[in-house]
């Protein structure tokens, strides 16, 4: 069977929403378009943006001479951050034709067009050959594929032999099949295009079936508590300013729906329903 992601709505979602993260994200300035990680470090959300992809890289190591594959990269913001930080080779692939242009122009702006590459492509289907990188990196991407082993079983195929995948995204925590919980998910996921959340510990089995070792799960959902609370107080103000510019024709369904995800993750968040999770896992160096 071949591995499903929903391609169409994915791409909608974004080149629709892109405007919602510059508006509220800084993504023009940050290029990330991923929840903030803050610690007692940290001051705002743009420190926390970039501090996100400072944990995410303590747990890989990046080195200048490691080719990183940045597996749903938005705009390139992992990308650029690799490139500039640590001299890494970095290639991130996209479904959006719009992302992929943006990559560039924000590779270009940052310096580091030189060591940064995008393309379009399918991250569960890609077109890569066996063993060519050192780091599979995605962060908040793994959650669009139907089921996270087709992810997972890639991420290991292109990876070198002691290459190592990390993953930062959203799973659930003890949602069950057809309850008022579960529905309260669907409704948070289909607002961002994603048919479902893995559970926590169903994903971390995942990664030792495909053939991974010495994996590692780490929950940080008490250092994105900000970020959601930021998106969820963000709601207020911005649904009436949505609807009524849905019907003056200045933002579609998919935006209006964009806006009520702040108001689902939130109330999810506070039934205890998921978590924000950290997964590494090696591939053997004997394979």
């Amino acid at each position: 069977m071949q591995p499903q992601i929903n391609e169409v709505e994915i791409v909608n979602y974004y080149d629709n929403c892109q405007i919602d993260y510059e508006i509220v994200w800084h993504l023009n300035t940050h290029m990330c378009m991923h929840y903030g990680y803050w610690d007692s470090n940290t001051k705002n959300l743009r420190a926390a943006l970039n501090n996100m992809n400072v944990q995410v890289a303590k747990l890989v190591n990046p080195m200048p001479d490691m080719h990183v594959l940045d597996a749903g990269c938005g705009v390139g913001g992992s990308s650029v951050f690799l490139a500039k930080n640590f001299g890494c080779k970095t290639t991130g692939i996209t479904l959006s034709d719009k992302q992929v242009q943006t990559c560039f122009s924000n590779a270009i702006k940052c310096g580091v067009a030189h060591l940064s590459h995008f393309e379009k492509q399918n991250y569960l289907n890609t077109h890569f050959a066996d063993n060519t990188f050192d780091v599979v990196w995605a962060i908040e991407s793994v959650c669009y594929a139907f089921d996270k082993a087709d992810f997972i079983k890639e991420a290991y195929r292109i990876l070198k032999p002691g290459g190592k995948l990390v993953v930062a995204d959203f799973f659930n925590y003890k949602v069950q099949p057809n309850t008022r919980q579960h529905l309260l998910m669907q409704k948070w996921t289909s607002t961002w295009a994603i048919k479902q959340y893995a559970d926590v510990d169903e994903f971390y089995k995942k990664l030792s079936n495909c053939g991974f070792v010495n994996c590692t799960q780490k929950d940080v959902t008490a250092q994105v508590i900000k970020s959601i609370k930021r998106l969820y107080y963000s709601f207020f103000p911005g649904l009436p300013i949505t609807y009524i510019s849905q019907w003056l024709g200045f933002r579609n369904r998919t935006q209006t729906a964009n806006t009520w995800s702040t108001y689902y993750q939130y109330k999810a968040y506070k039934q205890n329903l998921w978590r924000y999770m950290f997964y590494t896992g090696t591939k053997p160096k004997n394979n």
